[in-house]
């Protein structure tokens, strides 16, 4: 098993079908004809990583390189046709805006929501909920329905739970992109008290500064596969070579 805050993932393949799958007629369906199409997307090939409780590691790579399909495993969202992955401890995830929030409910009620599918108490989600709406700075909107709320508006409201949980690893993919800086610095801050305080840390970013000051190692994604496993210096002078951003 693995440890609090260690993930492992060995041989992990993944790949999803581009087909578009019409009603089809009585008699395909018992015949398993099928229209033809374009073959199944390998998002992920093979790929194995060991990462120690307390690392911070960013993935990049290329649109479609299988970042985001490798942070939807590690978070148990999606499941793997080959291969294996174990994460230990309590993983909690920021993978999308608005994930996992019911629309027609307040910024309020998905706050109890949020911590009830996390394993909190009725008193421990009553206890967090001031922090969590302080550091969201939603002020009186916290009581409207979120399905009004701007991009912004959800990420400050999603990225203020995941930062008020008790995570051994948290995943976070893009959405420090969306906010105006100040808030994108004090999600920073807070995500450095995390790991501080030890937390796991996997990033996937297309914002190479913020890679760079948050991650001690890099991997680097392309076609589903690990291109570069190492420090973040050298993975990213490598990911802007394979992108011809910079000359070798």
């Amino acid at each position: 098993m693995a440890a609090p805050g260690e993930i492992v993932l060995a041989g992990a393949t993944r790949s999803f079908s581009m087909r578009a799958d019409r009603g089809g007629t009585l008699k395909e369906l018992l015949l398993r004809r099928r229209a033809d199409g374009p073959e199944p997307v390998r998002a992920l090939d093979g790929v194995s990583l060991r990462i120690a409780p307390g690392e911070t590691v960013g993935i990049v790579g290329r649109n479609g390189a299988g970042k985001s399909s490798t942070l939807r495993v590690l978070a148990g969202i999606i499941p793997l046709q080959a291969g294996t992955m174990e994460a230990g401890g309590n993983v909690v995830s920021l993978l999308e805006l608005g994930a996992g929030f019911g629309r027609d409910f307040s910024g309020r009620e998905n706050i109890q929501l949020s911590g009830a599918l996390h394993g909190l108490s009725r008193a421990e989600i009553e206890a967090v909920t001031p922090a969590i709406i302080e550091f969201s700075e939603l002020g009186t909107f916290i009581d409207a329905p979120v399905k009004t709320y701007s991009s912004g508006m959800f990420v400050r409201l999603g990225f203020a739970i995941t930062a008020h949980l008790q995570a051994d690893t948290l995943l976070i993919d893009e959405v420090l992109a969306v906010g105006d800086e100040a808030f994108q610095r004090k999600c920073e801050a807070r995500i450095a008290d995390a790991v501080a305080g030890g937390a796991t840390l996997v990033l996937v970013s297309h914002d190479a500064s913020l890679v760079e000051r948050t991650c001690e190692r890099v991997v680097v994604l392309d076609h589903g596969r690990v291109q570069f496993d190492g420090p973040a210096a050298e993975g990213m002078a490598f990911y802007h070579r394979t992108m011809g951003t910079v000359t070798a």
